[in-house]
């Protein structure tokens, strides 16, 4: 599941063993690994304390596996953060916290993911009490940021059993990061998408795992729909890190099975058809539209310019069914179809094409424009689709040609066009898992 926009993970605890084992056993299988370190206190009988923080041969390795393996790296600090009585960094959590990010730190984590201890208060209706403990919140996230160089890095987890917006003021205060744990949420049975509608913006790290007897279950234990539906939403709107927190083998592999289940029923909502000219783009994006079925919005950028343009925007018009609706959309393409969808939503948003987009795109530049300018205003028009795209239901179909196969244009304008299109096109491309290359009217599949 390389293709997935966002980075699918596990903890480093799935095999019954130590750190390295466990990231070799999931190299190849996740892009990343939450790594859940501890450091158990000195007993009182004398004998050493355990811990599984790393040494340098340790870091060394999961650096050159992570190399390897286009891997990257969570860390799970082991206490819920707090200050000391005192008001001080003295408190356990925060030195403990410390020796784990120094461990680390040669690892350049993705993030730090960490609880912040609110036991006490969680429910309370004191006002003044609920702002002391958000006062020493904020100043242990403020140590801890200066440990691991930036606020942005410390992940702040919503946990079980607290009120769903407990830590709002809190984040109001510091620009740390969040980490969504889809699981909890589940076990106090709030609702996910308008929770992550708020938070993914500013989420770093999202946790998945089903809820049965016990909590960090596998997730075959949620209802196929309701994970199809959560990992819909991860799949249009967020691109950091999502972790299966699970801790064996089984339910690591059953819940890598639930996510391919509902990724295979789930159509990518944006298919971009590339190729050539008389590749076949246009009949095949047409016959696209046909299988998936309803109603459907075709999109026109083309304008008649000459006469042997007129004929070829005819030929396409005799070529369509006579139900589809046409969209003539010369410029400002997103904010017309999405006045259009409005008015009357359709099933399928056939584009044809960018290319012609980007030609009335760049010669209302002035001719001086450069590349720069030419690929900006290019990729304003792309946002736009984008935006449009995330507010609508529809499947959307994109046809755009590839023009940087071939010579290198003599002319500036020619070379300006290239490039400005072919950002577009990675732009589009890298919005959708379902990207198609036409060759002699055979369509390939890019990034299966």
């Amino acid at each position: 599941m390389k293709n997935l926009p966002f980075r699918l993970g596990a903890t480093s605890y799935i095999i019954p063993d130590d750190i390295l084992p466990n990231v070799r056993y999931l190299a190849g299988k996740v892009r990343d690994v939450e790594l859940v370190l501890f450091e158990v206190d000195e007993p009182e009988d004398g004998s050493p304390a355990y811990n599984n923080l790393p040494d340098q041969t340790v870091i060394d390795e999961l650096n050159r596996l992570a190399s390897l393996c286009d891997l990257s790296y969570t860390v799970h600090l082991p206490l819920d953060l707090k200050l000391a009585d005192d008001g001080t960094a003295q408190d356990k959590s925060l030195q403990k916290a410390r020796r784990v990010i120094d461990a680390t730190r040669g690892l350049n984590p993705w993030a730090y993911v960490l609880h912040l201890d609110g036991r006490r208060v969680r429910h309370s209706t004191d006002q003044d009490a609920l702002r002391r403990w958000q006062d020493q919140a904020v100043r242990a996230l403020e140590i801890a940021a200066e440990w691991v160089g930036s606020p942005e890095k410390l992940a702040v987890e919503n946990l079980e059993g607290y009120p769903p917006d407990f830590y709002d003021a809190v984040l109001a205060r510091i620009p740390v990061s969040r980490c969504v744990d889809i699981g909890h949420l589940w076990l106090d049975k709030i609702p996910v998408l308008p929770y992550l509608e708020k938070a993914l913006p500013r989420t770093r790290v999202v946790h998945m795992h089903g809820v049965a007897k016990r909590d960090h279950n596998s997730l075959e234990r949620v209802p196929p729909e309701e994970l199809k539906v959560v990992m819909q939403k991860l799949r249009a709107d967020y691109r950091g890190v999502v972790t299966l927190e699970v801790f064996s083998e089984p339910d690591f592999l059953s819940s890598l099975e639930a996510v391919q289940s509902a990724l295979k029923n789930m159509t990518a909502p944006l298919t971009l058809i590339l190729g050539g000219a008389r590749s076949g783009k246009s009949s095949h994006a047409e016959r696209l539209a046909l299988q998936n079925g309803g109603s459907v919005l075709y999109v026109a950028t083309a304008q008649a310019g000459d006469a042997e343009m007129e004929a070829r925007i005819q030929a396409h018009r005799a070529r369509r069914p006579a139900t589809w609706r046409t969209l003539e959309a010369p410029l400002k393409v997103g904010a017309a179809v999405c006045q259009a969808l409005e008015q009357e939503p359709a099933d399928v948003v056939l584009l044809d094409c960018l290319t012609l987009l980007a030609s009335n795109v760049i010669l209302r530049l002035p001719e001086t424009a450069v590349e720069s300018e030419a690929s900006q205003a290019l990729l304003e028009e792309v946002d736009a689709l984008l935006a449009c795209m995330k507010k609508s239901n529809a499947r959307w179909i994109i046809v755009s040609n590839e023009v940087g196969m071939g010579l290198v244009p003599p002319y500036p304008l020619g070379r300006v066009y290239r490039d400005a299109l072919g950002r577009a096109n990675q732009k589009l491309a890298a919005a959708t898992e379902d990207v198609v290359f036409m060759v002699a009217g055979c369509p390939l599949r890019l990034n299966q």
